[in-house]
């Protein structure tokens, strides 16, 4: 798995729960909801029942963070501390929220009624997704997870002023010109037909960042994770010329 394969997935769920056991507290929430639409990515993406099945079964290390910040561990499936789980309704996260600072403010902020997100990290293994006719669904069939957060602030793709602060990274990053990235993604996120410059600004973006991989920017590299998705599907249906 490499930086240009890592993605992002975030789900707001209001039914997060704390409780208070021993001498700490146990958090519950959903990092992922089956059939269920994601915000524009810019196609319209659902996670199948089963997707987590044999990541769960393989008992690969997962852990807990706070707003992806690996600085700041919650919770870890190999402590004891994480426990992850398939049910009906997605991907069901319990885990013992350590007495650090961390641990402390968020079970504040979830008592306040302030904290309603949660995502995941995670890569798509070969043959682990589908595509729709004209590439505007995905269906995740297969997830391979990396880790789980909570998240405080407002999830990344949620809106389009997020994607241009995105984009504005990504240029600063792979020297490429602003507006003519803006202009390709912009095009993406809309559903036009791009035309042959555009798929290759697309193209030179995602082959630079791949270049950074030392020097990771999760944004960056989840949104150009689910761009690259979709050039891929585009071009390898695209009718012969």
């Amino acid at each position: 798995m490499t930086k240009s394969n890592f993605e992002i997935r975030h789900a707001e769920i209001a039914d997060f729960e704390i409780r208070s056991e021993g001498d700490g507290n146990t958090f519950t929430g959903y990092a992922a909801v089956f059939n269920s639409d994601s915000e524009p990515l810019p196609f319209i993406e659902r996670i199948a029942p089963g997707a987590f099945t044999r990541t769960l079964a393989s008992r690969n290390h997962v852990k807990m963070f706070l707003n992806h910040n690996t600085d700041i561990v919650l919770a870890s499936n190999r402590s004891g501390t994480l426990q992850l789980a398939e049910d009906d309704r997605g991907l069901r996260v319990t885990a013992d929220l350590p007495p650090t600072t961390a641990g402390n403010d968020l079970k504040i902020l979830m008592q306040r009624g302030d904290v309603n997100t949660m995502s995941f990290g995670f890569h798509i293994p070969n043959g682990g997704d589908s595509w729709s006719d004209g590439g505007k669904q995905r269906t995740l069939t297969e997830i391979a997870l990396h880790e789980v957060s909570v998240v405080t602030g407002f999830p990344a793709y949620e809106e389009s002023s997020a994607m241009l602060r995105t984009v504005a990274r990504l240029a600063q990053r792979t020297q490429m010109d602003q507006d003519t990235l803006a202009d390709a993604f912009s095009a993406f996120q809309s559903g036009e037909e791009l035309n042959a410059d555009q798929v290759e600004v697309i193209t030179q973006a995602v082959e630079r960042q791949k270049m950074k991989t030392a020097d990771p920017d999760q944004d960056v590299s989840g949104l150009l994770a689910t761009l690259a998705k979709r050039l891929d599907f585009l071009e390898s249906t695209a009718p012969a010329s």
